[in-house]
Order: C-alpha cells, then sequence, then structure tokens
C-alpha cells in the first residue's frame, strides 16, 4: 500500500510536466492568454514570477522519487496530501486552459491550497528542517506550494468580484489590488498562527507579492498602487520575523 501511493506520487508529478503543454498540441489555450485576454489586471505579476511552478514541479518530482527509492516515516507522512494537492493541480491546469472558467478554476484552487497546508502542517508536527536533505526538500515543495496557492487564490478573486459586478480589468483598480492583498495578508496569518512557521512559504509570497509590485509599476503605470502593495507585502513578511518561531508539537 505503501509503495503504491509513493507510485501514484510520482505518476502525479509526471502528469503535472504534461499537463501545462495543452496548448502546445492544440487543446485549449494557454493561461497567460486567458488571463491578459480582456487586458493586464492590477493583481496579476509578469509572467516570468509564474517560473516558480518549474520550481515547485523539480520539488515535487524530487520528493516523488524519493518517497520510491528511500521511503521513510517523512515521506509517508507527507505523500498522501501531497497527492491530492498534485493532482488538483493537475485538474486545475487542464480545467483552466480548456474551460477557461474563473469560478471553477478558484473552486479547484481550494483542496490544493488545504492539502498543501496539511503536508506542511504534519512536516511542522514532525519539527520542520533538522539539517537533512529529505527535510529540506520535504519543506522546499510543501512550503513554496503552499505559499503560491496563497498568491494563486488572492490574484484569482478580484476576477470573480469584476464578473460579479460587470466590471473590466481597468475599472476600480484599488478594489482590485486591495482584494488581493488582504485575502494574502488573512491567509499569511492563518498559515503563520495555524499550519506552521516555515520560510518557504514566505519565499513564494514574497516573489508573488513582488511581482504585482511591478506589474503595478512597470506595466500598468499605477505606481501608487506598486507603492501600497510593496508596503503590504513588507508587512506581511515582517510580521513573520517578527513573531519568531512556535515549537512543534504545540
Amino acid at each position: 500500500m505503501k509503495n503504491r501511493n509513493a507510485f501514484l506520487l510520482l505518476a502525479v508529478a509526471i502528469l503535472q510536466w504534461i499537463a501545462p503543454r495543452l496548448p502546445a498540441l492544440g487543446l485549449g489555450k494557454t493561461q497567460g492568454f486567458r488571463a491578459t485576454a480582456d487586458g493586464i489586471p492590477p493583481e496579476l505579476p509578469p509572467g516570468i514570477f509564474f517560473s516558480i511552478w518549474g520550481v515547485i514541479f523539480l520539488a515535487y518530482t524530487g520528493f516523488a522519487l524519493l518517497a520510491v527509492f528511500r521511503p521513510s516515516y517523512l515521506t509517508e507522512r507527507l505523500t498522501g496530501p501531497l497527492i491530492i494537492a498534485g493532482a488538483g493541480n493537475v485538474a486545475w491546469m487542464v480545467c483552466a486552459q480548456l474551460l477557461g472558467n474563473d469560478w471553477l478554476n478558484a473552486l479547484i484552487l481550494l483542496p490544493i491550497l488545504i492539502f498543501s497546508w496539511e503536508a506542511s502542517h504534519r512536516l511542522h508536527r514532525m519539527g520542520g528542517w533538522d539539517g537533512t536533505g529529505e527535510r529540506f526538500l520535504a519543506g522546499l515543495v510543501s512550503g513554496l506550494l503552499s505559499g503560491w496557492l496563497v498568491v494563486a487564490l488572492s490574484i484569482s478573486l478580484p476576477e470573480l468580484v469584476r464578473d460579479i459586478r460587470g466590471l473590466g480589468v481597468s475599472d476600480q483598480v484599488w478594489v482590485s489590488l486591495w482584494i488581493t492583498l488582504i485575502t494574502a495578508g488573512l491567509l499569511a496569518w492563518v498559515y503563520r498562527t495555524q499550519v506552521s512557521r516555515g520560510w518557504w512559504f514566505y519565499v513564494a509570497l514574497a516573489w508573488g507579492l513582488s511581482g504585482v509590485v511591478l506589474n503595478n509599476w512597470t506595466r500598468l503605470d499605477l505606481h501608487w498602487l506598486a507603492f501600497i502593495a510593496a508596503c503590504a507585502g513588507a508587512y506581511i513578511i515582517g510580521s513573520r520575523i517578527a513573531s519568531g518561531a512556535r515549537p512543534s508539537f504545540e
């Protein structure tokens, strides 16, 4: 049973590399095309910032190989939630490219977020990083995935609000930005207080918020929005620095 789960984790890892290639095969449209089809919204980081998915996929694949060839209590405990999070990620990419339904995309993000956080929490309960490569890889994949899912959900909600209110991407840009920043800040607080204090979460979150700042400063020339986004990002990361670490098994 344990070995079967490890191979299932590896299969999901492979599918995550394949799913983004569907538009190249003539199936659907890229997520970047769909995200900017009606213009560039203030909450959307430039495309280069989504390269973090490559790092996440590499870490996920590395952990899956570790689960197959060097199984341990750690890989056993994290395999379950990572399978569900990874499978959800595959479903999200396929639906986003083939259907492009904003409501469905946001709905699929929720279980991915929950189970990536569960993997982070399990690692936290085991003591976090202990100086070994195995724990480093576990922290990398669970932390980056957990943090970037917060970014993905935070930048998805403004589009839903615009859909409800019948607004375009350039309408009420302050509202769109505040929805993103408040969502990111609240989720970061929940993660810090209830899930884990792992730094990789904040690396992914800081990377995404930096993209929001750069998007408003360089692509939209909305400098005040860029300044507010930078201040909000600094406050979120600063809150983590000021809070210190909390013990495991609490």
